[in-house]
């Protein structure tokens, strides 16, 4: 993506052409790689959301002709394309004499808000408080789940969690219909909605049995169930599958030093239905980081002579700290997608990161007007 995108700058500079309406002119609604439709494609809704928060339009195009102080500004931005990944998970879900979900899986949770999503999940497929529910994981006892990477985990877990549940609610409502003199005895899933830790009438919520009612009138014995979530392989053959985002960023360089400073960053992601937005939002910001990182910071340096890296530890290969990283904002384009999974959701782990690079090479170009095209960026490079 990184070369694509530098490239595309590159020939709408060339052609006299905003960057961002070369990419509006070639939109593709069908993936030109495999001729396939996309299940959703928000991207545009990215471009123009991303476009109007940082000031796209507002800015003066010539490379090298804004200021601030000191300080050459430039803009650039940038498309950021990642696979909507689903892989096979097994969730066993079960209903405690409390009345209580328990969810067991072998998930980790490495920061990324697994815990949080997962457990949020659960209780609305189920129509219980967030309290009501037990998230067990990191067990590798528990039933399998996918390991956390390619942007991959909710789609996967999840999925498969609302897929147990499924089958669960069906358990629940038989034993309910068995119970002496239930009030649902006659009762059909359509007729019926789980709520309020229980089972109630859809035409008249009070008729409810709850779910400790039903666990009792079993003997005591908890309802579960195991259950395989996994891909639609054979329907999502006909199409491709995506994550989509735009990059706008904005860079400042010293005139004199010529040190890089990116002091803004928009990034817009179409990534279906987000269950939780501040989780997505900073695992999104995270990603951002990332990308700045990569662009400007990030080398392994390798002695030549003896095969060996001479930067092989934090203190000399180079990340940013808190005071590389300024105002990192994030946006979420709407985008229904009901052909990718039971929840229409997409990853967002590493969206952020794909655009990021590129987008701050071309606002390089923009400030200075010289075109840098090897990752990281020094500033010496500007220096020749």
């Amino acid at each position: 993506m990184h070369a694509i995108e530098c490239t595309m700058d590159e020939l709408a500079y060339k052609l006299g052409i905003d960057p961002l309406d070369l990419r509006l002119r070639n939109y593709a609604e069908v993936d030109p790689s495999t001729e396939k439709p996309f299940t959703s494609k928000a991207l545009r809704e990215c471009y123009q959301q991303a476009a109007n928060q940082i000031g796209w339009s507002e800015r003066n195009p010539e490379p090298g002709s804004m200021t601030r102080g000191n300080k050459l500004v430039g803009y650039g931005m940038a498309t950021g394309v990642w696979d909507a990944y689903q892989f096979p998970s097994r969730i066993e879900a079960i209903i405690t004499n409390e009345g209580k979900l328990k969810i067991n899986n072998a998930v980790t949770d490495i920061g990324t808000g697994t815990f949080t999503v997962m457990t949020q999940i659960a209780a609305d497929e189920l129509g219980l408080p967030i309290e009501d529910v037990i998230f067990s994981y990191g067990d590798s006892k528990k039933p399998f789940s996918m390991f956390q990477g390619g942007s991959s985990m909710t789609s996967s877990t999840g999925v498969a969690i609302v897929m147990a549940a499924k089958v669960l609610k069906k358990k629940l409502l038989e034993k309910a219909k068995k119970m002496s003199n239930s009030p649902l005895v006659d009762a059909v899933e359509e007729d019926v909605t789980f709520r309020n830790g229980g089972i109630s009438l859809l035409h008249d919520p009070s008729v409810h049995i709850s779910f400790q009612a039903i666990v009792t009138a079993n003997k005591g014995q908890v309802i579960k169930t195991t259950k395989m979530g996994k891909p639609h392989l054979l329907k999502l053959r006909k199409y491709s599958k995506m994550t989509h985002a735009a990059s706008f960023v904005e860079v400042e360089v010293d005139k004199d030093l010529k040190t890089i400073t990116v002091s803004r960053a928009v990034t817009a992601v179409a990534a279906g239905k987000i269950i939780n937005p501040k989780t997505a939002r900073s695992q999104i910001s995270g990603s951002m980081v990332w990308g700045i990182s990569k662009a400007l910071q990030e080398e392994s340096v390798i002695d030549e002579n003896l095969g060996k890296y001479i930067n092989a530890n934090l203190a000399e290969y180079h990340i940013p700290t808190h005071a590389d990283v300024h105002q990192l904002e994030v946006i979420f384009a709407d985008e229904k997608d009901d052909l990718i999974n039971e929840l229409g959701i997409k990853g967002v782990g590493e969206i952020g990161l794909v655009a990021m690079p590129a987008a701050i090479a071309n606002a390089i170009f923009h400030a200075t007007g010289k075109r840098i095209n090897k990752l990281p960026i020094h500033f010496d490079e500007l220096l020749e």
